[in-house]
């Protein structure tokens, strides 16, 4: 009985499991905070508030580059616009870490594969960095900006979408 019972939770269990990965990503932010995003109507909706998704590289000088910028428009909006950056691919937890705040990158960031797939796959793939999109509150792509853009412009952007 008590095989039948362990059977049938770990079966349960498991349905659900595989049913938070599909719908559910973690983000990671410096006070080790995890907070979770929804799929809602297939589009990626967060907090119900714009957001904006900065995908970068560890190896990319120009998305070095841009993280001041960024950090500046994350102080002035950060009550406004969620702001997140997707580090890939991952050198492994320490050494993305020890780049984010070398950066002193201070809007939440993810390095983890499910998490960029789950990004990736949410704005139709990923060729290069640094890449930023802009979505407004329900989830839509507002913008896409390729290379290394001028902090006037973002905050152009992003007003835009408030």
């Amino acid at each position: 009985m008590k095989i039948l019972l362990s059977t049938l939770f770990l079966l349960l269990f498991s349905g659900c499991l595989n049913e938070y990965e599909k719908h559910h990503i973690t983000i990671n932010d410096d006070s080790g905070i995890k907070t979770h995003f929804f799929a809602k109507d297939r589009r990626l909706v967060i907090d119900e508030k714009p957001y904006l998704l900065f995908f970068f590289g560890a190896d990319c000088g120009v998305c070095k580059a841009q993280i001041p910028d960024l950090n500046a428009l994350y102080e002035s909006y950060k009550n406004d616009i969620n702001f997140i950056g997707v580090l890939g691919p991952s050198k492994g937890f320490d050494k993305d870490m020890a780049l984010l705040n070398e950066h002193k990158v201070k809007f939440k960031t993810t390095s983890d594969k499910v998490s960029i797939d789950y990004f990736s796959n949410a704005v139709g793939g990923v060729m290069g960095v640094p890449v930023i999109y802009i979505f407004n509150k329900d989830g839509e792509i507002k913008e896409r900006l390729i290379g290394l853009t001028p902090k006037s412009v973002l905050e152009a952007k992003i007003r835009a979408v408030l």
